[in-house]
């Protein structure tokens, strides 16, 4: 016989009857062969000893056991082990109960079961496949709208790489499982959402969702109000939109199949720099801008009525730090008003010399009135948005570029030099030297100014009232367009040149005129050779020129300040002018001139008020013989 004891591990022992004592008075040991009992202890690995009907002999030899004791161990121990048994029996069959019952209910949905939003709590296994199959089918195709910022696209989940796994996704339901919650679900039912497995091709869904994000992507809008027919017009604020690709893939795996609603994504917002709020702001400043005509009153009693039209051509809206703000166009508004009263302006007149009785006066130089364009556009920029809209706008007092007190105080006052050489009786040459006079008359040299003779005269053609006359090129006498204007350039040289004034071009005629004074004459050819002088004094100089008694004259007007020396060396080197061959296709014949020759002429320049020597110079030219020339050939 065979007892669970829960003293210690397996132990054996043999049973022997009551002892009784022997002669010796010792306790005999019995002969009867006794029966062999286990005990296996309930804890495996229990380090209690196991008692068999072997050693128990050997250990009650050694330690006797009274036999009362034994046996009432022995029924205690076996009263336990059946409690325990009966335990584990029952839980045994509680278990098995537990394992049929889940066994049972494999390869069914619990019941409430949707997956997507359709009902298949419970079917069968192979049913809520189907189920699912032909209820999510249709809807994978569909393509799946993204919604962002006002924006909208639509992804195609196949090229997206999307798809559902059914099987996987029922199996996940309904294949064989000990977990307690799916038991229990199945006897007390209740809504129970599952997740829909899906399979997704992940660099597919990633390419998508970067084509998604660019489509998606919308920069920002600034608000705008400008006026168009006098009216104002306002154009929304909206603002830009950047969606990440991550948010696209995110919402997609998350929402895919689960809703048939557009996906609305979040994004990172941009604004715009100039708002709704500031774009309203300006539109209702617009509005009063708008409102009605506008009055500019000028001065004390002059005024004018701008109506919108004319005051919305001038005014735009510019962004200035996401404010909308009104610009008035000073110029504009001005050009406006003085196009209605034109009588309200005068340009000031510059002061010059004019030649009266064959002396200087100071003429013009009077102040000007006129509409200063900043205060316009302040003035109006007040009014077009106040309550009277009226501007009151001064008129302003404009100085002329050159007063007449600028001009006295040059000190033009006397003739402080002038030249005059004879005329030829060639009128064509003569009307050029009259023209030429004309056009340096009343020229006016402030200190430290030059005087350029071809600047003034050009340009040398007909329009300009100049005509052919006799020239001389390379030595050949022969005609062109301004002939004889050297004489002009001769006789206004030597007038710059008694007048002290500094040399800066000059070069005399290849061969002697007799009309000039030998080597202090000058001759120009446009463009490339000038008469220039300076006028190296504190005074202004006002150059005089006119024909008259068979004359040109050229005289220059200012206060004396020099005081001029000159003479004249012998004439040197001289060369005879004889008679040349010449077989030129143009060839005109010519009488023998004057004879080469060498001079120099020499000038000194003192100062009035201290005697200073200011020039020294001394210049010397020399002339080729005026041959004559006799035609051959």
């Amino acid at each position: 016989m065979a007892l669970n004891l829960d003293t210690g591990p397996m132990k054996t022992a043999t049973l022997q009857p009551k002892h009784t004592k022997n002669a010796t008075g010792r306790y005999a040991t019995p002969t009867l062969a006794q029966p062999e009992v286990t005990y296996l202890a309930p804890a495996y690995g229990s380090n209690k000893p196991v008692i068999t009907t072997s050693n128990f002999a050997r250990a009650t030899s050694q330690y006797p056991i009274p036999e009362d004791r034994i046996h009432s161990d022995l029924g205690h121990r076996y009263r336990k082990g059946q409690v325990f048994g009966a335990i584990i029996g029952t839980l045994t069959t509680l278990g098995a109960a537990y394992v049929g019952a889940n066994w049972l209910l494999a390869e069914r949905v619990t019941p409430g079961t949707t997956v997507a939003g359709i009902d298949i709590g419970g079917l069968p296994k192979a049913q809520a496949i189907e189920t699912l199959d032909n209820a999510l089918n249709p809807k994978s195709r569909e393509p799946i709208m993204l919604v962002a910022g006002g924006q909208t696209i639509n992804l195609d989940p196949v090229q997206a790489g999307l798809a559902f796994d059914t099987r996987e996704t029922v199996g996940n339901l309904t294949d064989f499982s000990l977990d307690p919650t799916r038991l229990i679900d199945h006897i007390r039912g209740g809504e129970h959402i599952a997740p829909l497995v899906l399979t997704i091709n992940e660099p597919q869904l990633e390419r998508a969702a970067r084509d998604a994000s660019f489509a998606l992507h919308s920069e920002p809008i600034d608000g705008t109000v400008v006026f168009s027919d006098g009216r104002a017009v306002a154009t929304a604020a909206h603002v830009g939109i950047d969606v990440s690709p991550a948010e696209i893939v995110s919402f997609v795996r998350d929402n895919w199949l689960l809703t048939s609603e557009p996906f609305v994504l979040t994004g990172l917002l941009n604004p715009p720099e100039v708002t709704q709020a500031a774009t309203d702001a300006a539109y209702t400043l617009a509005q009063k801008i708008t409102s009605g005509p506008l009055t500019v009153r000028l001065g004390q009693e002059q005024q004018v009525v701008l109506p919108v039209a004319d005051l919305t051509a001038a005014t735009t809206f510019h962004n200035v730090a996401g404010e909308l703000v009104p610009v008035f166009n000073g110029p504009k508004l001005t050009a406006t008003i003085l196009s209605k009263a034109p009588e309200l302006i005068r340009e000031p007149s510059n002061a010059s010399f004019a030649f009266v009785a064959d002396r200087p006066e100071i003429v013009g130089g009077q102040t000007g009135i006129d509409l200063d364009e900043t205060m316009v556009e302040s003035g109006i920029s007040a009014a077009a948005i106040s309550a009277n809209r009226i501007a009151d706008i001064e008129l302003t007092v404009t100085e002329p570029e050159i007063s007449a007190s600028a001009l006295e105080a040059l000190g033009v006052a006397e003739v402080v030099s002038s030249f005059d050489t004879v005329l030829t009786a060639n009128e064509v040459r003569t009307n050029n030297l009259r023209r030429g006079a004309e056009l340096i008359n009343g020229s006016l040299l402030q200190p430290g100014e030059t005087f350029s003779l071809l600047e003034h005269l050009n340009p040398i053609n007909e329009s300009n009232g100049f005509g052919n006359a006799g020239i001389i090129v390379g030595g050949v006498h022969t005609e062109g367009m301004g002939g004889g204007l050297s004489q002009l350039a001769t006789t206004a040289y030597n007038a710059g040149f008694f007048a002290g004034f500094e040399d800066v071009i000059h070069r005399p005629h290849s061969v002697f005129i007799s009309r000039y004074p030998a080597g202090r004459e000058a001759t120009i050819v446009n463009p490339s050779l000038d008469m220039e002088f300076r006028n190296n004094t504190p005074y202004g100089a006002l150059i005089q020129s006119w024909v008259a008694d068979n004359r040109i004259h050229v005289a220059i007007w200012s206060t004396p300040y020099f005081r001029v020396e000159t003479s004249a060396s012998a004439r040197t080197n001289i060369r005879e002018a004889t008679v040349v061959d010449s077989n030129a296709p143009n060839c005109a014949p010519q009488s023998p001139g004057a004879d080469g020759f060498t001079i120099t002429n020499n000038r000194q320049v003192f100062r009035l008020d201290n005697n200073e020597r200011v020039i020294n110079e001394a210049n010397t030219w020399t002339y080729r013989p005026d041959n004559g020339i006799r035609c051959v050939g």
